[in-house]
């Protein structure tokens, strides 16, 4: 190695900058219990009061798994020689020899079980109930590399950054398994989703190289073009049927405005995607990280609204 690593080459082979996929679960589900609480939202007979260092080190436990699932992909995207020098998707730091594979995989696996080793301290601290969640939430990010090569990436990222955060923080924070909360996580979850959706649509062709079959190579360009629009557009239509339906409160008006903020960046996605008249880098090369951007202010929002409606 012809450089010594520093502290923020170890930070930046985490890829943090994805951290808010993983973040804004919790975050939403954390400001969703102090709404119900300070609204007396029946949540469940056996409820308890919001237990909020619990929702805390799920935070903390989930940004670890994230970390560690990224370094695993990383590695074993080298192996099968799906990331190469000069790939779009910006991860170089195996191939240009700033790290070798072994470590890469070591860090993911020692982040891995640091993050499990939360959860061990969350089940101590909640229920032994919750445990299946803590298995899943280690085991599909080992798990993502196989299952984006079969076309699942898709369902494994919303089970991943939606659908199991979102239950199992709302669980060992309040003792019961509160299940519409699965689809108050779905409008950001779909947001997530996109984000990868946007990066394996560009990434094509590097994709079939190397002997991958993800969803857009099976979808094919226009199709992968409206899917993206779809998981763009669906969740502002959940919004407005969580807000204006389902809980039929005022207060949740605010959600509903905070969220409608953050079109103007939708509506930008969307035209970048639909212009593009090819998936290489000059056309939706950075779309991926303008996807991010979207979960980013669309997720803080709705948390935002909700923690605001907890006080009005």
């Amino acid at each position: 190695m012809s450089n010594p690593r520093t502290l923020k080459d170890w930070f930046i082979a985490l890829r943090p900058w994805s951290f808010s996929t993983s973040a804004i679960p919790v975050i939403a589900t954390l400001a969703f219990v102090c709404f119900a609480s300070h609204h007396d939202i029946d949540l469940g007979p056996s409820a308890s009061a919001p237990d909020y260092a619990n929702g805390f080190l799920s935070l903390l436990m989930i940004m670890l798994l994230h970390g560690g699932g990224n370094l695993v992909s990383d590695y074993y995207d080298h192996v099968r020689r799906v990331d190469l020098p000069g790939c779009p998707n910006g991860v170089h730091w195996i191939s240009s020899g700033v790290f070798r594979p072994r470590e890469i995989l070591v860090y993911g696996l020692l982040l891995l079980a640091i993050g499990a080793a939360v959860g061990v301290l969350i089940l101590f601290r909640s229920d032994i109930e919750v445990l299946w969640i803590g298995v899943l939430a280690v085991a599909l990010p080992l798990g993502y590399p196989w299952l984006k090569a079969h076309a699942l990436g898709d369902v494994d990222i919303l089970l991943c950054f939606s659908v199991l955060p979102a239950l199992g923080t709302c669980f060992v924070m309040t003792g019961v398994y509160y299940l519409p909360v699965l689809f108050l996580s779905l409008p950001y979850g779909l947001l997530t989703v996109s984000i990868l959706h946007a990066n394996n649509t560009r990434d094509r062709a590097n994709d079939r190289r190397a002997g991958l079959l993800t969803l857009p190579l099976i979808l094919g360009w226009q199709a992968s073009r409206r899917l993206y629009v779809a998981y763009l557009v669906v969740p502002y239509l959940l919004v407005l049927f969580v807000m204006g339906f389902y809980f039929g409160h005022s207060a949740t008006i605010l959600c509903l405005l905070l969220v409608l903020l953050t079109l103007p960046v939708a509506v930008r996605n969307i035209r970048a995607m639909m212009t593009a008249e090819t998936e290489d880098k000059q056309d939706i090369g950075a779309l991926d990280q303008m996807s991010a951007q979207l979960q980013l202010v669309f997720g803080l929002s709705y948390s935002l609204g909700f923690a605001l409606a907890s006080f009005v």
